[in-house]
């Protein structure tokens, strides 16, 4: 069947791929692909931080169908984790449920997705009451996708940390961890105009083994600072983020490098075989990578000592 008109507008040219129809979306982030299809009338549309991250839709490690519900109600299934904010996480069967409810909204779930145990396959609802069901959607609006990928990673696959990723001019990959307010945005504005630089996020980075080394991938999750690509980069350098008077780094064992990553890390509290893996992936990562602190000044001299010490 060929696409609609409003089909054919809604399927813009993004980072340089024509979709086939807007009923079908692509992306691919840390080197995972998630693919979505709705069904009926629903339209789909990506989130601007998404769209160079976006590729041709087909089969995908993660694929989702998407489609409207005329209601939706709390699961009566295990709970697993309250997030305290809008989402819960349910056991079911053959796999899990995400719900989604906010009073602000109304006292039933505005939208749901289950997902098989491994996070391949899985639905995404959106209760009608609570869309304009005449506009395209992104399904997957924060947090789902970026919980969608903090499982999925947990399968084996990596660990997403609250750090800024930076790739220099000789492209070696340094990582700056942090909590809110350690120096993350201010870090990324520092490297941002030094030829040859490229900045994967300001705020989320993805780590992952590849070719017998660990890598760090951007995310389209950023912060204060905006900044969100889908490069990545071979991991050279680590360094816990502290504000100082002159900048200082001090080198750090693995034992307590892996503890201060797994501090800066988005875990599945839920699974214990998740926090297991994650656990041992930043042990590794720990012991293959130099990890220091580096108490800083925000000026263009805290980048000279990190291009020194990678020299």
């Amino acid at each position: 069947m060929l696409p609609t008109q409003k089909e054919v507008s809604l399927a813009k040219d993004f980072n340089g791929l024509s979709f086939p129809s807007a009923t079908q979306l692509a992306y691919r982030i840390g080197g995972i692909t998630f693919g979505l299809h709705a069904e009926g009338e629903l339209l789909l549309t990506p989130e601007r931080e998404l769209r160079a991250f976006a590729i041709v839709p087909g089969l995908c490690d993660v694929n989702l169908q998407v489609a409207w519900a005329d209601s939706l109600r709390v699961p009566d299934s295990t709970l697993l984790f309250h997030s305290g904010g809008l989402w819960s996480l349910f056991a079911e069967p053959a796999g899990y449920r995400f719900s989604f409810l906010s009073p602000l909204l109304g006292m039933t779930p505005y939208k749901e997705a289950w997902l098989d145990p491994d996070f391949r396959f899985g639905r995404v609802l959106l209760s009608r009451g609570y869309f304009d069901t005449d506009r395209p959607v992104y399904p997957l609006e924060y947090p789902l996708d970026e919980l969608l990928m903090i499982h999925r990673l947990s399968r084996g696959e990596g660990v997403e940390v609250h750090a800024v990723g930076i790739s220099d001019e000789n492209g070696r990959g340094h990582l700056f961890l942090g909590h809110s307010g350690a120096g993350k945005s201010t870090t990324a504005r520092l490297w941002i105009d030094r030829p040859g630089v490229r900045i994967l996020s300001d705020d989320r980075i993805i780590l992952r083994a590849r070719e017998g080394q660990i890598w760090m991938y951007g995310t389209p999750w950023h912060g204060d600072a905006g900044i969100a690509s889908p490069d990545c980069a071979p991991l050279t350098g680590i360094y816990l983020l502290a504000h100082g008077t002159r900048n200082e780094r001090v080198s750090l064992p693995a034992g307590r490098a892996a503890a201060e990553l797994f501090t800066r890390s988005f875990v599945t509290h839920h699974s214990e075989e998740g926090i297991r893996f994650t656990l041992d992936f930043l042990d590794r990562v720990a012991r293959e990578v130099p990890c220091s602190i580096f108490q800083f000044v925000p000026d263009e001299s805290a980048v000279e000592v990190i291009c020194r010490a990678g020299a």
